[in-house]
């Protein structure tokens, strides 16, 4: 409940004004205050507050900064699509996107297996330094990969007008197609199978 009404504070925020604001500056806000917060797992790691509400604050937190990134891909799909083509583009777009949480899942169950510490309810109820140890490692170790993702960032436009610019000139890539399909096609492939 607290996750749908930050998620609403965000939209309604970046509705009255961040509309304007260049798609690359709201991902990598959010991108950052999603790191930061997920950085304040680690006191609760190492006992330095163990509330329930802070667990929950850090959680619902990072809600709002999920906002800044979901909407930069809502602006930008409605910008790339072509007249006639909105829903279908939108429909790929957002089948990509979706192909990508049963790949975390995957890749998180794969990740555990390295940590034999957090793989039984027991271990993790047993709170020992070991089981603190390895859940520090894999947070970092998340925190790495989800920080490395903005390195993909220069693919997108900045704003809607170099959108339109892009989309004007009719350059396409066969390159960047083939790839974006065929790791979509990959990656769902892969989460299904394994």
């Amino acid at each position: 409940l607290f996750e749908k009404v930050i998620f609403f504070v965000g939209l309604t925020s970046i509705r009255k004004y961040a509309l304007n604001l260049s798609w690359r500056k709201m991902i990598i806000a959010g991108s950052i205050l999603i790191t930061f917060f997920n950085t304040l797992y680690f006191l609760i790691i190492y006992d330095v507050v163990r509330l329930p509400w802070f667990y929950i604050f850090t959680d619902v937190s990072s809600k709002f900064m999920y906002t800044l990134n979901f909407l930069a891909s809502l602006f930008c799909m409605v910008e790339v699509a072509e007249p006639g083509y909105e829903a279908i583009t939108y429909s790929l777009i957002t089948t990509a996107s979706n192909a990508v949480s049963p790949l975390a899942s995957v890749i998180s169950y794969q990740f555990l297996a390295f940590f034999p510490e957090l793989a039984t309810q027991e271990s993790i109820a047993a709170d020992t330094p070991q089981v603190r140890h390895e859940l520090a490692v894999l947070h970092a170790i998340t925190i790495v990969i989800n920080v490395s993702s903005l390195f993909s960032l220069p693919l997108l436009p900045r704003q809607k007008k170099e959108t339109r610019e892009l989309v004007a000139s009719g350059v396409t890539s066969k390159f960047w197609g083939a790839f974006a399909l065929l790791s979509g096609l990959t990656f769902l492939i892969y989460s299904t199978v394994v």
